[in-house]
């Protein structure tokens, strides 16, 4: 949007909002109920439009990407005023960006330039009237924009993130496959089995939505290399979305500086490969990099990274994992790595019942050595916000689908004593959803200094 019609979206916005608030205030003589109700009704309406508009035109790229795996894209708000009209275009809107990230059409439109629907066709194999009513979709709701030539695209600010070498064309694709398909499902799914959240490995909504319900989760991306694939990239590139914290110092949530001091003192009396650090289930391990890269006294070789062999595969060319161990392993069985001083889980429980992620626990609370009290499992997910928030709680419901949830204190407390552990920290920060929860064995006093949250 130009800066002149920006200025003049902006005021009018602010004279509708101005005849609203005269509205309200009145008195209105000789106008009956039903005409101010309808007067009401039109200005509220103008002033959500908008709004709408000026904030599609000026937020950030990545947030009006971001608003499609919440809701769907704001631009819609404006073309379609009828809510039933609304709630249509959001999902087709939704559905023609996935389908053009998953044949990369986006990829063949020039970032500088245009291209033509029917070369577009060309390109991604695909008839060429059915392209062409994709486009009028986007083109419609400001996903791509018209060239200057007859039946010409080009490119939006917001379509080069869908392109394939961008990682947030992966998240999108990822928020389809593990939200809007199982959600969509929902009311067939629980019909069959039952009203109630998903206890065990399969069925779930996810599966169901899959058309494997008696498979699990990984199992079905296992049988689908890509899918599999772009969630690996996905998981890779999650970071430009939810930016890292630091792990040590004033700014971290949890200060995992003393885990450097106790190494140096494991090192000293044992040798630099003992192992000190284990990640459990740390995919292409970027907190074992992290941790490495930041935690003064920490060698690579105290360091285990555990997952699936497949994902261990993609760490193996990570920069910044040189000298750790990699070792395959499914944390729901029993942890082969005993006595290390920290066992980590990030972003693990809550991909499962109270009941699975309880057994996970009690896998690492065997594990802990009985000789030091400073031993701890920590782990490192987003929680429940007792204050509802529409982000907060779509990743609930998404993990729902994946028979998962988010938890809070109290519910943390609950499995980790079920586990046979006691919680003896819990990081927060005001407004923010991430949490570090400090696990120790039973009876044992916490031994590392607090960090920076609320307990």
């Amino acid at each position: 949007m130009e800066a002149s019609k920006l200025i003049e979206a902006a005021e009018s916005l602010l004279r509708n909002a101005k005849l609203l608030a005269r509205h309200l205030e009145g008195p209105h003589p000789g106008k009956t109920k039903r005409d101010l109700a309808i007067e009401e009704e039109g200005l509220r309406r103008k002033i959500a439009h908008q709004a709408k508009k000026i904030a599609f035109e000026t937020a950030p790229a990545l947030d009006v990407v971001k608003s499609d795996w919440i809701v769907v894209s704001p631009s819609s708000l404006v073309l379609h005023p009828s809510p039933r009209t609304l709630t249509k275009s959001q999902l087709a809107d939704v559905g023609a960006s996935h389908t053009f990230i998953d044949w990369k059409a986006f990829d063949y439109i020039p970032l500088e330039g245009e291209i033509s629907i029917a070369d577009l066709a060309r390109a991604v194999d695909a008839q060429g009237s059915l392209v062409a009513r994709f486009t009028a979709l986007l083109l419609s709701t400001g996903k791509l924009l018209p060239g200057q030539g007859p039946n010409t695209v080009r490119h939006s600010r917001i379509s080069p993130l869908y392109r394939t070498d961008n990682g947030i064309s992966t998240l999108t694709f990822i928020a389809v496959g593990n939200g809007m398909r199982p959600y969509s499902n929902w009311p067939w799914y629980f019909r069959q089995y039952g009203r109630r959240e998903p206890l065990m490995q399969n069925p779930t909504p996810f599966s169901f939505a899959w058309g494997l319900p008696m498979h699990s989760p990984w199992e079905i991306m296992a049988m689908d290399p890509d899918y599999a694939s772009t969630f690996g990239r996905g998981m890779k590139h999650k970071e430009k979305v939810w930016p890292r914290t630091p792990l040590c110092g004033r700014g971290a949530l949890y200060d995992f500086s003393w885990v450097g001091v106790e190494a140096e003192k494991l090192a000293q009396q044992m040798g630099h490969f003992v192992p000190v650090v284990v990640d459990v289930g740390g995919g292409q391990g970027q907190l074992v990099i992290d941790l490495i890269r930041e935690i003064r006294g920490l060698n690579p070789g105290q360091c285990v990274l555990q997952d699936r062999r497949e994902a261990l595969e993609d760490a193996k060319c990570s920069i910044g994992l040189e000298g750790a161990v990699l070792q395959e392993h499914d944390f729901h069985l029993e942890q082969p790595v005993k006595g290390a001083l920290v066992y980590i889980l990030k972003s693990v429980l809550l991909n499962y019942s109270d009941e699975l992620a309880t057994h996970i626990l009690k896998q690492l609370a065997e594990a802990l050595p009985v000789d030091n009290p400073k031993a701890r499992v920590i782990v490192i997910e987003d929680r429940f916000l007792d204050v509802p928030e529409l982000g907060n709680r779509l990743v609930d419901l998404t993990m729902l689908n994946l028979r998962g949830k988010l938890r809070n204190k109290e519910m943390f407390e609950a499995i980790a004593v079920a586990a046979g552990l006691q919680v003896v920290g819990f990081y927060t920060q005001e407004g923010k959803s991430m949490c570090v929860v400090e696990c120790a064995r039973v009876c044992e006093s916490a031994g590392s200094p607090p960090g920076n949250g609320d307990f």
